[in-house]
């Protein structure tokens, strides 16, 4: 699946590099698969996370194992799950 993380941020690239860096790593730690840091275009939010993972339960503890700055105002989270379709 994929799990896409839009959030707004409200201090420096600077900051924004070392918490994107965090995050990379505990997701790598938990087992799934960063993809990169993007700017969304038709969102609301500042900036989306593309994670790919076999579970939504990796991504919460992800999420509880490292504490979110304060610069992350909010997020929102969106789970694409593959679709098969019969012939």
């Amino acid at each position: 699946m994929i799990l896409l993380v839009f959030f707004d941020w409200n201090a420096s690239g600077k900051e924004l590099k070392r918490w994107n860096n965090q995050f990379k790593d505990a997701c790598e730690e938990h087992g799934m698969t960063f993809k990169g840091l993007y700017g969304p275009m038709g969102q609301k939010f500042n900036f989306t996370w593309i994670i790919e993972s076999d579970s939504v339960d990796k991504f919460i503890e992800t999420m509880k194992s490292i504490s979110r700055p304060p610069a992350m105002t909010h997020y929102s989270t969106e789970v694409l799950i593959p679709q098969v379709l019969d012939e």
